[in-house]
């Protein structure tokens, strides 16, 4: 398993996300995704690694890096059209299942990387009924360099 920073985490997740049709990432910073209108747009989405915890079970110093536990929040942002709005929302889990799928496949590039599991999916819609904002959290398994 490669060693990779946080930061090299959250590039990788952002570029694997950029994949999908359609999909921009957003320009505020990750935990402030969603808190006003100006931070939101159609298909955009905030890569936002909340915590590292050590999964060392020894105090003694790791020869390849040390092995970690990242929490990885993406939360995106999905507009719900004013005719269709049950259509929209489908449309926005469909979305959301696509970026489990992207970050969760087993590719030759991916996985000896990093080991991912979705933990939690939650979504809602703002209160004028215009967005759904959603939050995928991720348990991403990772081995940080000690150099």
């Amino acid at each position: 398993m490669a060693s990779k920073t946080v930061r090299q985490l959250r590039e990788d997740v952002t570029a694997r996300i950029l994949t999908l049709t359609g999909w921009k990432e957003s320009r505020v910073a990750p935990d402030n995704f969603g808190r006003d209108a100006d931070s939101i747009a159609h298909k955009a989405f905030a890569v936002h690694p909340t915590s590292t915890d050590d999964l060392r079970a020894y105090r003694g110093r790791p020869a390849e890096g040390l092995l970690v536990e990242t929490t990885l929040e993406v939360r995106y942002s999905w507009r719900l059209t004013p005719k269709g709005m049950s259509d929209s929302y489908d449309d926005a889990l469909d979305a959301e299942q696509s970026i489990t799928n992207c970050l969760m496949v087993y590719d030759t590039a991916w996985p000896q990387s990093y080991k991912v599991q979705l933990m939690t999916a939650t979504r809602e819609s703002n209160t004028i009924g215009e967005w759904v904002i959603g939050v995928l959290t991720f348990r991403i398994v990772h081995t940080l360099p000690l150099q």
